[in-house]
């Protein structure tokens, strides 16, 4: 993505990330699902809308890996990470109502996307049937050791000192990135966004940014 270099040229000033998932995750598949009596007679796909490795993904594979056990037949996990999840929802709203595909809803697919874009390509009210809540989380604020904050009011203090400094989140639209624009107006910092698709390479490039 073009905006990653940004974060990594002044990695010394701006490693700023907000990083977790969204706060309340469901599982979901598309509404009407047929439950034949022999269900399911093959693989599950278990759409995860963010990339792999961040928190999303790790809580799908664990579940995808018990569920599997319990039924007797695979949990595929696919990542389709994008457009704050609206790509991977899509697919599974779009996916035959058979019961063989499932997605991760979260608070940006389920609750701010239809806000937020001028178009979603589904409605998480009418095409999806909720099976389950597993799990919610924490929006947590990280800065690089090598910003020279130990507390918010510095964090501050030093943005306002540095005006432009970026932040990274999982995604325009996501929890994070909303929570990061309101941290910047409340605190009249006037940080930069940059997006990535999902928590897990934005905070690879941070990690990257500390070591180089």
């Amino acid at each position: 993505m073009p905006q990653r270099p940004a974060l990594r040229r002044r990695a010394a000033l701006i490693a700023l990330t907000l990083g977790a998932t969204a706060a309340a995750t469901l599982g979901t598949l598309p509404l009407a699902a047929s439950a034949a009596d022999a269900f399911p007679a093959k693989p599950i796909r278990f759409v995860v809308p963010y990339a792999a490795g961040g928190t999303t993904d790790l809580v799908a594979r664990t579940v995808g890996q018990r569920v599997a056990e319990k039924l007797g037949q695979p949990v595929v996990i696919e990542n389709r990470p994008g457009a704050g999840g609206n790509i991977g929802m899509e697919a599974v709203a779009k996916a035959a109502a058979d019961g063989y595909t499932i997605g991760f809803g979260a608070i940006s697919t389920n609750a701010l996307n239809p806000h937020i874009y001028k178009h979603v390509p589904f409605d998480p009210r009418k095409d999806f049937t909720p099976i389950s809540l597993l799990g919610t989380s924490t929006i947590v604020l990280e800065v690089s050791p090598s910003l020279p904050v130990k507390t918010v009011p510095e964090l501050i203090a030093y943005a306002k000192a540095h005006p432009g400094l970026t932040y990274a989140t999982a995604g325009t639209g996501t929890s994070m990135h909303l929570a990061g624009a309101m941290f910047s107006q409340m605190t009249q910092t006037g940080l930069t966004h940059v997006p990535y698709k999902g928590s897990s390479p934005a905070i690879n490039d941070m990690l990257g940014a500390i070591s180089a």
